[in-house]
């Protein structure tokens, strides 16, 4: 059995959204509720304020390209979940970065500690290091212990664009692999 789900999909965003989103389902709705607890412990806000505030990039996301926020609604299509939801756990850095520096600068009125928290780390392993002469590359994701149970393995063929495979929190629209 493998240990992260294979979600394929393929077609236009609205489409390749949709059969994500039915496959990934369970998986997505627990990426939702993880960052609900995130960034309660991590922000103070709750999820209707972290809406409010991922609503804010669904404009430059569709000015940049539309077809992100057709994927995304096909996601919660298929997910049968909000699609403001899917939109914030897919803008989770930029809203959390935003709480973090609001934070930040409250604490640096009243005193905080100032610790930064860790996250993922990057590794190459250069080929005359390595026992089979290959050069590797490896990302670890340890800073939200939930990746565990929300992870999926995401191959997409689109109708434009690049193909990939990522291996992606559920819902995410993408995150690491390799592209076609």
């Amino acid at each position: 059995m493998d240990p992260y789900p294979h979600v394929k999909v393929a077609g236009n965003p609205r489409e390749r959204g949709r059969g994500y989103g039915e496959q990934a389902r369970e998986r997505i709705e627990r990426s939702i509720e993880a960052y609900r607890q995130v960034f309660l412990a991590y922000a103070g806000w709750d999820w209707e304020q972290v809406r409010r505030e991922a609503a804010r990039y669904e404009a430059p996301i569709a000015a940049f390209d539309g077809r992100y926020v057709d994927e995304i609604r096909g996601i919660a299509e298929g997910a049968g979940v909000d699609v403001e939801d899917v939109l914030s756990i897919n803008v989770r850095t930029e809203v959390m970065f935003a709480a973090k520096a609001r934070a930040a600068k409250a604490a640096s009125r009243t005193g905080g500690d100032g610790r930064r928290q860790g996250e993922c780390s990057a590794f190459t392993v250069l080929p005359e290091a390595s026992a089979e002469g290959h050069t590797l590359l490896g990302q670890n994701w340890d800073w939200l212990l939930h990746c565990f149970d929300t992870v999926v393995v995401l191959e997409a063929t689109q109708d434009q664009g690049p193909n990939f495979v990522s291996i992606v929190e559920a819902g995410l629209l993408a995150k690491t692999g390799l592209n076609s």
